[in-house]
């Protein structure tokens, strides 16, 4: 019987795939902040088409919302996207990062080039502004590429070792043993996101 732990195993092979992504988002994000520089038109073209197709939406929705409403609509949307990380991998093991962690890292560096760019905020102050909710929920989003990645990488191995799908079942308890901590890092951060960024920005 699955049993939810807000504080699951965290073996060797999870803490270096999670390594890698944590590399491969930083490297993401000096890649879409480098953007400015080898093609500010290209650059501003892709963020203002993020900004008006993505965050547009969520705009909309938390116009009219409070506090608690705003948090929410965040919470869930950034539920949802991990949620579809997870189960990406699942199926194909490098789904995660090319779905999750890497574009994420671009629109961080766009978005910091951005707010650069149009004399907003410069990127030091974007970065420290990012902070607060950033520790919260750039982990959550690592962490569901990685529980993916190790899901995909498990089921792969046991179907191409004489088909044993009956290991399948046990690779999903053991990813989904981490659906709490991911809940948890999420809802706090959509919180901070809420009521702290706008006042340091």
């Amino acid at each position: 019987m699955w049993k939810p732990n807000l504080l699951p195993d965290f073996p060797r092979s999870h803490r270096m795939i999670f390594a890698f992504s944590v590399f491969m988002l930083i490297y993401s994000v000096a890649m879409g902040y480098g953007a400015w520089t080898t093609d500010p038109a290209a650059a501003k073209e892709t963020i203002e088409q993020v900004i008006n197709g993505k965050f547009s939406t969520i705009i909309q929705q938390m116009a009219n919302a409070g506090w608690w409403g705003q948090t929410i609509i965040i919470f869930t949307n950034n539920l949802t996207a991990s949620l579809l990380i997870i189960a990406c991998g699942a199926l194909l093991p490098f789904l995660p990062l090319l779905m999750g962690v890497i574009p994420n890292g671009l629109i961080i560096g766009l978005m910091a080039g951005f707010y650069e760019s149009e004399s907003i905020l410069q990127k030091s102050t974007f970065f420290l502004s990012l902070l607060p909710h950033g520790l919260f929920e750039l982990p959550a989003i690592v962490l569901s590429a990685t529980v993916g990645m190790i899901w995909g990488g498990r089921n792969w191995r046991s179907i191409l070792k004489g088909g044993n799908f009956g290991a399948l079942g046990a690779h999903a308890k053991a990813s989904l043993a981490f659906l709490p901590l991911i809940f948890a890092l999420l809802l706090v951060a959509a919180m901070v996101e809420v009521l702290v960024t706008p006042a340091l920005m």
